[in-house]
């Protein structure tokens, strides 16, 4: 009797987890016992819920699919995953407010770099000296920005650290905003052949 309670008490725990959880969760038995394993406090870390995703493109925003014509809500983040290294931009849909982002994801936190285009109107009057959050939501703080290419009005500005928070980001079915390899050119910053 008392493996019969066990096994309704994991049945229990993994329910809460699942409706508790703002991302979709794997979809497999043996990976969401592996993510529950190694959570803390029972909330597995973005790390371990990343993991257990296929590589390919995914978009992940601070609020739920509105499911109508808008590409996503809030903030989002569109990127391409291959294991924990994720490139993509984090920004508003239906705009040009957005920052490029590379890195590696550990814990709930994707660390790595950033860059952003400035253009007239669309402009950085002048980078912060120190740390600072980009965006309303208060996920992404960057710092040691240096504008590294000028053409007349436009500038791309790279930043040595960037830091977004990922955890409570709801996962999209799919990714509906434009593919982060069509906006985000980091070719400045590779080897020439």
């Amino acid at each position: 009797m008392s493996a019969w309670r066990d096994w309704f008490g994991s049945l229990g725990l993994i329910s809460w987890l699942l409706c508790s959880s703002a991302v979709v969760w794997p979809t497999t038995f043996p990976q969401l016992f592996a993510a529950q394993a190694q959570a803390v406090d029972g909330q597995p870390t973005m790390e371990q819920l990343l993991m257990a995703l296929t590589d390919g493109t995914y978009q992940f925003c601070t609020e739920p699919d509105p499911q109508d014509w808008r590409d996503g809500a809030g903030a989002c983040f569109n990127f391409v995953k291959q294991e924990l290294t994720l490139e993509g931009y984090y920004g508003y849909p239906h705009s040009g407010d957005f920052i490029c982002l590379r890195g590696q994801v550990s814990g709930d936190w994707l660390s790595g770099e950033g860059l952003v285009t400035s253009w007239a109107g669309q402009g950085w009057i002048e980078i912060p000296p120190e740390e600072f959050v980009w965006d309303r939501e208060g996920r992404l703080s960057l710092n040691q920005g240096e504008v590294i290419e000028s053409e007349g009005p436009i500038s791309q500005i790279v930043f040595g650290q960037a830091r977004l928070h990922l955890q409570g980001l709801y996962q999209y079915p799919e990714s509906r905003m434009t593919s982060p390899t069509q906006l985000c050119d980091w070719s400045f910053n590779e080897p020439q052949s």
